[in-house]
């Protein structure tokens, strides 16, 4: 048996070479450490810089070279830490660590040493009763840290390891563990020439379940989906939460692009399901960017920045699906990135600009006001369409000051026509969820009213209903000095969103404007239909009017007239037109 050798350094902060047999007179009794900890490594050079490294923090070491041994130690004295090699010859460390947790009641706290690959072994140690671990080549400052931690909290260490590596609500690996699995991947698949996926998967909607059923709601409705993923996928895939909403899946062993749809499919499927929540039944669904190694990147910097990419294509293309990294992505990603960097400087460079539809009445058939829509004319892309651009602008907060432009500049244009005799009842301006919350409004409205000489009557706000939820108090105060100055507030986007239809009785609300994502659906989905028929009925009996946008077709036309509906909006009149253009669609409207 190997001779054990003692190890114990009584000063700290000398830079001269230790004697472990000295005393060192000017070291204070109370700053010596009294913590021991032993070793269990068959490598030399390990066993070697991990003493070194512990003395000079000032711990008592005990160092033996196998499993055997390191019971015996354990067994006849009391250690603040064992530190064990997984992989050992007679008895790994998995085997030690069962062994101590059997038959030592006084077990100390077990940091396990493993290689990169062999996180199945760490799950295996973890079972086994190990508290911690750290990979090799061993980062010095992290190692120092742990033992520091192991150390100092042996007495929790359980709940330790769990918050370390585990997210408290779901039991999941979190993001440090995930990251961990993922390099793990990397190099079984590298050193075996196979493929692996990395999916990155966002819960659509969440925020908003958030905000309008409240956080504890929320936090059901994480628990479910992270249920409905475990049961899904196999015991070697690695599933994590990495962020609120936010969930990563690693699948190995994957041979074919086939194979990896038929899993997304599969994982997708499950995804979709509905969950009732505060007495209300909500469909959850989920938006996926996935990532194939090697083909989409070979190391962990480049798979998750791919992911990411593919996630934004997957919810910029709308709810419920998944998508692929490819080039052309990456291509876009990029391009959305200079656009950001360009819309800063759109407003003072003159690149925005107002398009004008107009609005129809259903008694008259004839216009009776439009809405403001802003445009972008980049001087190298020409034309941007808002639905590329008012997402960054949400993403970035460039939409208070873009909000702002909108305001002051369609009520000089509605002034100018107004002066001129163009025949106008009114106009609408969308302001969005962010800078309604961040913005003075009515100041901002006052201004341009006494500025332009504009009636307020003239005006109707949009707002949608993201913008009244968890702030109903401070959106009512706005909201009310907004319309006793005259001013409409219409709700956009109605039918869409899964807040209380209480805030409707309570808020000063004009005008239900209903989402276009039913105005197709009204010619062959009895959902769509019965969705717009009990908006039009609840309207009538709140003695509101009501708005169907994006009609283009005389059917969906007529199926609006049946449905009692007051206003329409869409190509079957006019899309939206610039300025100049705009006088001469409504002088044809109009006639």
């Amino acid at each position: 048996m190997r001779k054990q050798t003692h190890y114990h350094l009584s000063f700290l902060n000398t830079t001269h070479p230790v004697d472990n047999n000295m005393t060192i007179s000017n070291a204070k009794i109370n700053d010596i450490p009294t913590s021991s900890v032993i070793i269990a490594d068959d490598d030399p050079s390990i066993l070697l810089l991990l003493k070194h490294i512990l003395l000079a923090e000032g711990y008592s070491v005990t160092e033996v070279n196998n499993g055997a041994d390191a019971i015996e130690q354990c067994d006849n004295n009391q250690y603040d830490l064992a530190i064990l090699d997984i992989v050992m010859p007679d008895m790994n460390g998995i085997e030690v660590c069962k062994t101590l947790r059997r038959r030592t009641s006084n077990t100390p706290p077990i940091l396990m040493l493993t290689s990169l690959d062999d996180d199945i072994s760490v799950d295996k140690a973890f079972t086994a009763g190990a508290t911690d671990y750290i990979t090799k080549p061993i980062n010095w400052s992290v190692f120092k840290h742990r033992v520091r931690r192991l150390i100092d909290a042996e007495k929790n260490k359980k709940t330790i390891k769990k918050l370390e590596y585990h997210d408290s609500l779901t039991g999941l690996p979190n993001r440090v563990l995930s990251l961990d699995r993922l390099e793990s991947a990397i190099y079984r698949a590298k050193r075996n020439n196979n493929n692996f996926i990395f999916i990155m998967i966002d819960i659509d909607n969440f925020k908003l379940v958030n905000e309008t059923l409240g956080h504890d709601n929320g936090d059901i409705l994480l628990q479910s989906v992270a249920k409905r993923l475990q049961e899904t996928i196999r015991d070697t895939d690695t599933l994590s939460r990495t962020g609120g909403d936010e969930f990563n899946i690693i699948i190995e062993n994957i041979n074919h692009i086939e194979d990896a749809a038929s899993i997304v499919q599969n994982i997708s499927s499950i995804l979709d399901h509905r969950i009732t929540l505060a007495n209300q039944s909500i469909n959850i669904k989920a938006s996926m960017g996935i990532t194939l190694f090697p083909q989409d990147g070979e190391d962990i910097g480049t798979i998750l920045r791919n992911a990411d990419i593919a996630l934004y294509r997957a919810k910029e293309r709308g709810c419920n699906l998944y998508q692929f990294f490819s080039p052309d992505l990456s291509q876009r990603a990029v391009r959305r990135l200079k656009l950001e960097n360009s819309l800063r400087h759109a407003i003072e460079n003159e690149e925005l600009v107002l398009y004008y539809q107009p609005k129809i009445d259903f008694v008259t058939y004839k216009p009776t006001g439009m809405e403001a829509l802003v445009r972008w004319q980049h001087p190298e892309h020409g034309l941007i369409p808002p639905d590329e651009f008012i997402p960054i602008a949400e993403e970035t907060g460039l939409i208070v000051p873009l909000g702002e432009w909108v305001i002051k500049t369609a009520c000089k244009q509605f002034s100018q026509w107004l002066n001129e005799g163009l025949e106008i009842n009114n106009i609408s301006i969308n302001v969005s969820a962010r800078q309604f919350k961040e913005q003075d409004i009515v100041s901002i409205f006052e201004d341009c009213i006494n500025n332009d000489d504009v009636k307020a009557h003239y005006f109707e706000l949009e707002l949608t209903e993201s913008a009244l939820l968890n702030n109903e108090d401070h959106a009512e105060s706005k909201l009310n000095k907004l319309h006793n100055m005259g001013i409409k507030i219409s709700i956009d986007d109605f039918g869409t969103g899964y807040a209380s239809l209480a805030y409707l009785k309570k808020l000063p609300i004009d005008i239900l404007k209903i989402d276009r994502s039913f105005t197709d659906g009204i010619l062959h989905d009895p959902d769509d239909m019965a969705i717009v028929k009990a908006i039009s009925s609840l309207a009538t009996a709140l003695d509101l009017k009501t708005v169907v946008e994006g009609i283009e077709t005389k059917e969906q036309l007529d199926k609006a007239l049946q449905l009692n509906i007051d206003y329409g909006q869409g190509y079957y009149w006019s899309p939206p037109r610039s300025a100049d253009d705009y006088k001469e669609t409504i002088k044809k409207l109009a006639n």
